[in-house]
């Protein structure tokens, strides 16, 4: 029962050695962990080689800047775990998470996928836990409730296609996770808050407004087969999220700049329109 960690890692000099030990660190031993340097220019690259040094499960992939799904692509091709566990190179876990993981994929065969809370880490500081409910198909079109703090059962994710190449500006892990549920998978859940997600200015998780309307926008178009035949769920679903965009909007409108309140209403009239 091998695991595999992947950390896709681009000028992390700063958090690639936290996001390693984090894994080095496991009550259960990770047997790969496999860190593809995607073009830093900075120091980071030493810094993972540094540790490689230190400890044999550390594999190092340097290659050129091809996005983060390509990374994590190249780092599946050379995985040889049943599981493979993804995190991002500013991002950490609790030492437990993977020993608890494991539990619960013994539980069900069904189970693609075991997730866990989480914590937003901002300057530093933790806030914002979140344990995630239930995840199905049909909500995971609307909300992605899982982000990166997952092991994956590798089948599923060859079965799913791997990370798609169109979504290295973001939400790739919702794509895949819409994909894998697809399949029949279910999604396990550990009701502990075992990941530390990272707010960092200039990090991926660190988007603007405009820039994650436009990657959801993707993903809806993408799977708009999938929104219509869910016609009446979705319907009644959609509403709710238009009506706290309105909201949102209602207050965007009393800042003195809301020139993005523009582009959200343009999206919503989207979506409207595939439902008349």
């Amino acid at each position: 029962m091998l695991v595999s960690a992947i950390i896709p890692c681009y000028n992390s000099q700063a958090t690639i050695g936290r996001a390693i030990t984090s894994l080095l660190t496991q009550t259960v031993a990770i047997d790969q962990i496999i860190v593809i340097n995607d073009g830093s220019t900075d120091e980071s690259l030493q810094v993972v080689q540094d540790l490689q040094q230190k400890h044999s499960s550390i594999i190092v992939i340097d290659q050129e800047n091809n996005g983060v799904c390509a990374a994590r692509n190249a780092g599946i091709e050379q995985a040889k775990g049943t599981y493979l566990l993804t995190l991002d190179a500013d991002d950490y876990f609790e030492d437990t998470f993977v020993e608890k993981a494991l539990k619960k994929f013994e539980e069900d065969d069904r189970y693609g996928a075991v997730m866990c809370g989480y914590v937003r880490v901002v300057n530093g500081k933790k806030i914002l836990p979140y344990i995630p409910e239930e995840i199905t198909f049909e909500s995971c079109l609307l909300r992605n409730g899982a982000i990166a703090c997952l092991l994956l059962k590798k089948e599923a994710v060859l079965k799913a296609g791997l990370y798609d190449l169109a979504m290295s500006g973001g939400h790739e892990d919702w794509d895949l996770n819409i994909r894998v549920l697809k399949l029949g998978y279910r999604y396990a859940i550990i009701p502990e808050v075992l990941f530390n997600y990272v707010d960092t200015v200039g990090s991926r998780s660190y988007t603007s407004m405009e820039q994650d309307l436009d990657l959801k926008m993707q993903l809806f178009h993408k799977y708009r087969d999938e929104y219509k035949k869910l016609h009446e769920y979705l319907f009644i679903e959609f509403s709710k999220e238009i009506s706290r965009l309105q909201r949102q909007i209602i207050k965007i409108k009393r800042r003195k700049s809301f020139r993005v309140s523009e582009k959200i209403i343009s999206q919503i009239d989207k979506i409207k329109s595939i439902f008349k």
